[in-house]
């Protein structure tokens, strides 16, 4: 019963999600993708409103941000909502898949490789530089993935002797804006994601006074195991508060989860850190949960994966599949056991917010 709502696709995850919605009676707003899916279907950003629509507390759940860790976080969803008793005052908005493109396609970016997670900033200003990416672009994009690339690890224990920790860490993962086949591109001008969810979102908020986000990935942390990463500002209220929801342990989770004694990159353009101008009435509180695959080098070569899959010169397709294999699983593991794990503590965690949403 627990896998029921595991999926391998992302047209199977959104079928699974939207018959929960309906048949909770939740009201469903679809924006259609201009573009279709990896098998041909139809690609959507759904949002369902749980509850009393007019209620003035609001739990915003996310998945899909980046593609292919849609697969879980839309289980994490469908599974707490599909007998959820929803207390009175409060209603819950889940957004299943902020970047469907990549959801179905099984990849972290868009269409367009636009790293959605990188792409809610200011456009009107000029863009972050990333003369550190532009010069290890060549290393960590190689034409080809073979025996003759740098191993992940030789090649970020280089970068960090070459330019110092936090400099390698910013150009490894905090976004650039240079190079539009690159990695974490962060884009030109707001992604369709960015657009629609500007558009879309706001409407569905207009009557909320207080509302308490998770924004689902995979990667980080313990096998099995989550990760809380609060974006708030560390004196401000909001914080204090997720970490009296969420308990000591959690609020250890993320420095826990770092290979380099802590040090972590500074990030351009995150969806968190915008979500708040999408209902400027409203008091925020939340944060984004990572659910722990595999130790982090081996989750960053399965992003330079993903790259060369879209980029890279073209090989023999048994060994792109095999690639292909390898980079999901250190996104959404095969195994049962990671996934009832990953099951039963994202409905705790998202039940932890309820609890703490409604006592606020």
């Amino acid at each position: 019963m627990m896998l029921d709502f595991c999926s391998d696709t992302y047209s199977a995850a959104r079928e699974k999600f939207l018959r929960v919605a309906a048949r909770r009676n939740a009201h469903i707003h679809s924006v259609p993708h201009p573009e279709t899916g990896a098998h041909g279907e139809e690609l959507a950003m759904d949002f369902a409103l749980f509850g009393d629509r007019a209620a003035e507390k609001t739990l915003l759940l996310v998945s899909g941000t980046h593609g292919q860790e849609g697969l879980i976080g839309s289980a994490i969803q469908s599974t707490f909502l599909d007998d959820l008793e929803i207390p009175v005052g409060v209603n819950i908005l889940a957004l299943h898949a902020l970047n469907p493109w990549g959801f179905s396609h099984l990849s972290r970016s868009d269409d367009r490789n636009i790293d959605v997670n990188r792409n809610f900033l200011d456009f009107g200003e000029p863009l972050p530089q990333s003369p550190i990416y532009m010069d290890a672009h060549p290393e960590i994009c190689p034409d080809e993935w073979g025996e003759c690339r740098l191993k992940s690890e030789v090649l970020a224990t280089s970068l960090v002797e070459r330019y110092g920790l936090q400099p390698a860490l910013d150009a490894l993962t905090g976004g650039q804006f240079d190079v539009p086949t690159g990695l974490n591109f962060g884009g030109h001008a707001p992604s369709w994601s960015n657009r629609t969810v500007s558009a879309h979102l706001p409407p569905l908020l207009a009557g909320s006074r207080q509302i308490a986000f998770v924004e689902w990935h995979t990667g980080l942390g313990a096998y099995g195991e989550l990760c809380h990463i609060c974006m708030h500002d560390p004196q401000s209220e909001a914080f204090e508060r997720v970490w009296n929801w969420m308990g000591e342990e959690a609020k250890a989770s993320f420095l826990a989860s770092m290979d380099n004694k802590g040090t972590t990159a500074s990030y351009n353009g995150l969806f968190c850190n915008w979500l708040p101008q999408s209902a400027p009435q409203a008091e925020w509180v939340g944060q984004v949960i990572e659910v722990g695959t595999y130790d982090n080098v081996r989750v960053w070569e399965a992003l330079r994966i993903d790259r060369w899959l879209r980029f890279g010169r073209p090989g023999p397709s048994d060994h792109r599949d095999d690639l292909r294999r390898e980079m999901l699983e250190r996104f959404y593991p095969s195994s049962p056991d990671w996934r009832r794990m990953a099951l039963a503590v994202g409905c705790q965690a998202q039940q932890h917010v309820l609890d703490g949403l409604v006592r606020w």
